[in-house]
């Protein structure tokens, strides 16, 4: 009996050994494949819209959105773009840029509402019903790269369920470094959030 104790507890340190310097000698790899393993970029198709998620205070979800319009891949964009601060929205800045970036108002399809559920969720819940008012049954899905693949997650079901096919681009993001994002405190700090909400995400 002590003798298949002390066997347990070799192989346990020996595992734990091995554990250790694999972590040590192949630590940069293993960082960086955690950043990345957040990102899903698909091969995309032109399709009827380009929704382009909120909670970017650089406007570079949109402009990649813009982009993708200008190229043809969508004949409208989506979005939500809900209050923020007192009697102001989110939506106004994003067609504030649509019109200066040469995108007509009228190609632009969104709600300024209060979101019932504040979380990619209850985003997506919006943006679905206002693709299915307007007839929608592809889109393409643009939101910062460490977000896309919880999106994705988010968005694979209420799009199944409502006949949609969709496809998911990562947006421009100058601000979230994923390649050594531990050596950057705002790349850390999103990388981790995102990690978190994706675990919560995978529990609930």
């Amino acid at each position: 009996m002590e003798s298949s104790k002390k066997k347990r507890l070799a192989i346990f340190g020996i595992l734990f050994f091995a554990a250790c310097t694999f972590t040590f000698v192949f630590y940069d790899d293993v960082l960086n494949r955690m950043a990345y393993m957040l990102v899903r970029e698909d091969v995309i198709e032109p399709s009827d819209v380009i929704v382009v998620l909120a909670g970017d205070n650089r406007g570079e979800r949109m402009m990649t959105g813009i982009d993708l319009y200008k190229n043809g891949y969508g004949g409208k964009i989506v979005f939500w773009g809900g209050p923020i601060y007192w009697k102001i929205t989110y939506a106004e800045f994003l067609l504030r840029q649509l019109k200066e970036s040469g995108v007509p108002l009228e190609a632009a399809i969104y709600s300024d509402e209060k979101l019932t559920e504040e979380s990619t969720r209850g985003e997506a819940l919006v943006n679905i019903r206002l693709m299915k008012e307007n007839g929608v049954r592809s889109f393409i899905l643009v939101t910062s790269p460490f977000h896309t693949q919880r999106a994705g997650s988010v968005y694979e079901p209420l799009a199944e369920e409502n006949g949609m096919v969709f496809y998911v681009r990562p947006s421009m993001d100058s601000r979230v470094k994923l390649t050594e994002w531990w050596k950057d405190r705002h790349s850390a700090k999103m990388v981790y959030y995102e990690w978190s909400k994706r675990f919560f995400y995978w529990l609930t």
